[in-house]
């Protein structure tokens, strides 16, 4: 946070504060700000019936309206004092700039999910800028803290007298070339549409001012209807720039009430439609905050009250990239809309997706709708059960732990035991009665109830951790006079040093069930648990560096490993590094004759868009033929395809050292994702070094993880992937059959036989859940188009009621739906489909979803732009 030498107490806007008079506010910026133009559109008029000008606020200084009460406000301050301001992006950047440019101090909070191209710019200005949470509302909380605690001055972008007489100009200026328009502005904290009211009430003359906000932040129509404060839900929205849960008692409110006659409100499609039409038509790129009023002046002639010249503020032009590439490809679906931006009449795909039921024959599903391959709800059911009986033990250790407490004297407040109970017999009374409701045997359950099932499942496990952990130590005591700093009363005069990091029993009996569940033999293999699958390697590779490498050693690499795998290698300047030309096996084998590597990396399946795989099996059986003139060790990842390598692949032997490590995180966590997790399989010989180096390292799964990781069989977890290849397999050969779909993308699944490696798939349990695809037009695989098309698949997917997620990684129960590799430096995107465990007639609808999208992407291709 920047800094100014001279300190000072707050000072705090407010309604004592008088708001200056427009025309003072003017004057005060004569020659600081710029007189933007008007434009007449045209196009709109023909479409609303009204002459419609625009007023072109984004060509102001920072590309926003906000620059004008920014520069009044911060003129009017003591220079010594620094000014903190909190912003989606505009206000943000223009305080930064009004700072910059009169040499003042400004730090500018955003929260985190804020437009970088707006970020950017703030860092440009010199300012000290801050993320702080996921919502505007989150960081303004911050600064506001940080301006009180450091006796900073905090500027609002709305609640402010200054900054509301610096946007009542932009009336002023439109009132000297329109005579009694209806102003449309937007509104997301009202500083603008107050300020905009002022002016013209000022002039007189008999201007109409309607607001337009985001039907998902309904913030300032709803404070001003009820006088008073009344906070919206945090929802994303395209128009960042008008999320706004308003101060208590913000001027605004009462200025809404009494000078702004009526509120529209706007879908997202309204607000993507309204900016597109500005490019479209004018070639003007305003960013969706400052563009809604476009479609607002639509609305309101649709309902018949415009009577006169409408004029819009078009108040900023911050528009990052990959919103105006969400924007171009959305589904637009309106009449209306279309009309608007000229879209009627050229093949748009328009069908709406069926909420009824697949077609027949439109998809068949893949071989094991099996029986034997049971459902996720008997799976899910049987967690269930499982959360119930956890909770019971809780209940018991917690009784344990009072009887013990009183016996001794020790000093715990009976008001913490009785809340703690009470939340294990809530729970376990609510579950209970989920139970109840939920018969697997009673015909399939909706995606609706499975969803609903995890959740409990999810706040029930949740809640033994919490129990659990409220009166736990990390370093639990031995034994104590009065005061207890333990919770598990196995710690008591434990031989052991009691640090969470070294070990528990709930670690052990974890990796006993990972054992069980990879079908490995107890006196072979062990198990060594871990914080997170990076944890896991990073711990193998703590041990490689200790015992296994020297300087010069040689690695070699199948031609794409984990990306962050790769990042922690590729780093160590002493290792040798070189990659198979290849995931042949006999590229694998010429590389390690050729170079004899002391260490080798490969995946059963590369997290690629082409999901090429190496034959672990047939490559580990010829190198235990071959002599390299020492023991090779090989490392072995297999999170994309959990638990299919079979076990003798992974025996070691005198020529050989196999390393085996996962993700536990999905998969392995039956989808939960309620934890970070990850396993190292080894040699039993190893245990007690990986113990140390675990504990030396701290990538131990901590105590809190442990009571958050589910229980089950091997059966259980064959059984779930089993019915998640199916599903991938039955996606993949709908949409490969799909005539315009091959045209549109290339489909890659192994389990597919299109597949190059089909025959290997084979060779292992299953194939995972991954479908990918690359488009066929070379310019839509980056990350702006894949976004785009994303967002048309949740679209299609919210009218079809299908179940579906915007997100990376995969081993969920809900399919999920991702630009891959996004995060990895230097690697393209590809589209990511993980298919989820789901019925055949959610899998059959999340194929058709996709099969239109890929339509419609095709069809806008030949259209071209």
């Amino acid at each position: 946070m920047k800094r100014a030498d001279a300190r000072s107490t707050r000072l705090f806007p407010g309604a004592a504060e008088e708001i200056p008079s427009p025309d003072a506010a003017a004057e005060a910026l004569r020659g600081h700000v710029l007189r933007t133009p008007m434009r007449r559109l045209h196009w709109l008029e023909q479409i609303v019936g009204v002459p419609v000008w625009a007023k072109l606020e984004l060509q102001q200084h920072t590309g926003s309206f906000k620059y004008r009460g920014a520069y009044l406000a911060v003129s009017r301050l003591d220079p010594r004092i620094p000014v903190v301001a909190a912003s989606a992006g505009n206000h943000g950047l223009a305080v930064a700039e009004v700072a910059r440019r009169l040499g003042r101090v400004s730090n500018i909070v955003i929260p985190a999910n804020a437009s970088r191209l707006k970020r950017e710019h703030i860092i440009d200005t010199g300012a000290g800028l801050i993320e702080y949470g996921s919502s505007l509302e989150e960081a303004t909380g911050h600064a506001q803290a940080l301006a009180a605690a450091e006796g900073h001055y905090f500027l609002s972008p709305y609640n402010d007298p200054a900054v509301i007489a610096g946007n009542s100009t932009i009336a002023l200026e439109v009132l000297d070339e329109v005579t009694a328009p209806t102003f449309v502005v937007p509104m997301g904290g009202g500083g603008l549409v107050s300020g905009i009211a002022l002016g013209a009430a000022a002039r007189g003359g008999g201007a109409v001012v309607f607001g337009c906000e985001p039907d998902r932040y309904p913030s300032v129509s709803r404070s001003s209807r009820s006088g008073r404060a009344v906070r919206v839900v945090p929802q994303p929205t395209i128009a960042d720039g008008l999320a706004v849960n308003l101060d208590p008692g913000s001027l605004t409110i009462g200025l809404v009430r009494e000078h702004v006659r009526d509120t529209v409100l706007l879908s997202e499609e309204e607000l993507a439609a309204a900016t597109y039409s500005l490019l479209v038509r004018e070639s003007l790129l305003v960013e969706p905050a400052g563009a809604a009023s476009v479609v607002a002046c639509l609305r309101l002639a649709e309902a018949g009250r415009l009577d006169g010249p409408v004029v819009l503020p078009l108040c900023g032009g911050n528009l990052h990239h990959t919103t105006l590439a969400q924007i171009q490809q959305y589904p637009y679906r309106d009449d209306g809309l279309m009309r608007l931006l000229d879209l009627v009449g050229r093949r748009v795909q328009d069908t709406r997706v069926s909420r009824q039921r697949v077609p027949d024959g439109a998809f068949r599903p893949g071989p094991a709708a099996d029986p034997e391959a049971g459902s996720a709800q008997e799976l899910m059911t049987g967690q269930l059960d499982a959360c119930v009986a956890d909770l019971a033990d809780c209940l018991r250790e917690l009784s344990d732990f009072d009887d013990y407490r009183s016996g001794r004297g020790l000093v715990v407040p009976d008001d913490v035991i009785r809340a703690l109970r009470s939340q294990i017999t809530s729970a376990s009374e609510q579950l209970t009665a989920v139970l109840d409701a939920a018969d697997p045997r009673g015909g399939v359950c909706s995606a609706e109830q499975m969803s609903s099932l995890e959740a409990e499942l999810r706040w029930g496990m949740n809640t033994v951790a919490h129990v659990r952990g409220s009166l736990e130590w990390c370093s639990a005591a031995y034994d104590q006079s009065r005061s207890a700093q333990f919770f598990g009363i196995g710690a008591q005069d434990n031989p052991t040093v009691n640090y969470e990091r070294y070990e528990g029993n709930r670690v052990r009996q974890i990796e006993n069930q990972l054992l069980q569940v990879l079908g490995l033999a107890a006196d072979t293999f062990a198990a060594t648990l871990t914080s997170s699958g990076m944890a896991a390697y990073s711990l193998i590779e703590s041990y490689l560096i200790r015992d296994r490498l020297t300087a010069g050693s040689t690695v070699l690499t199948a031609p794409y490993i984990y990306f962050e795998a790769a990042e922690q290698l590729l780093s160590l300047p002493h290792l040798r590094c070189v990659r198979a030309a290849d995931y042949s096996t006999r590229a694998l084998l010429d590389a390690a004759r050729e170079h004899r590597p002391a260490l080798i990396l490969l995946d059963p399946v590369a997290n690629t868009p082409d999901q090429r795989m190496a034959d672990v099996g047939a490559f580990l059986a010829a190198l235990r033929t071959m002599d390299l003139g020492h023991q090779v060790t090989v490392v072995v990842d297999g999170t994309v395809v959990s638990g299919a390598v079979p076990g003798d692949w992974l025996v070691s032997d005198d020529r050989v050292q196999v390393i085996y490590y996962e993700s536990c995180s999905k998969y392995l966590q039956l989808g939960l994702d309620a934890t970070m997790a990850g396993v190292v399989v080894h040699p039993v010989a190893l245990r007690a070094r990986l113990e140390r180096l675990r504990r030396n390292t701290g990538t131990i799964l901590y105590r809190h993880s442990t009571n958050l990781f589910p229980q089950y069989d091997r059966d259980a977890f064959l059984k779930r992937m089993r019915r998640i290849s199916a599903n991938a397999l039955a996606v993949a050969e709908h949409l490969s059959a799909d005539s315009v779909v091959s045209r549109t993308v290339r489909v890659a699944y192994p389990g597919h036989p299109s597949h190059p490696d089909h025959e290997i798939s084979r060779s292992i349990g299953h194939a995972g859940g991954c479908v990918t695809f690359q488009f066929a037009a070379e310019g839509d695989n980056n990350r702006s188009q894949l976004e785009a098309f994303i967002d048309d698949v949740l679209h299609r997917a919210r009218e079809a009621d299908l179940y579906l997620t915007k997100g990376v990684s995969f081993g969920f129960s809900t399919p999920r739906i991702s630009a891959a590799s996004s995060m990895a430096e230097n690697e393209p995107p590809f589209l990511r489909l993980y298919v989820g465990d789901r019925g055949e007639y959610a899998t059959g609808l999340l194929a058709k979803v996709m099969a239109e999208a890929f339509a419609r992407r095709g069809s806008r291709g030949q259209e071209g732009p």
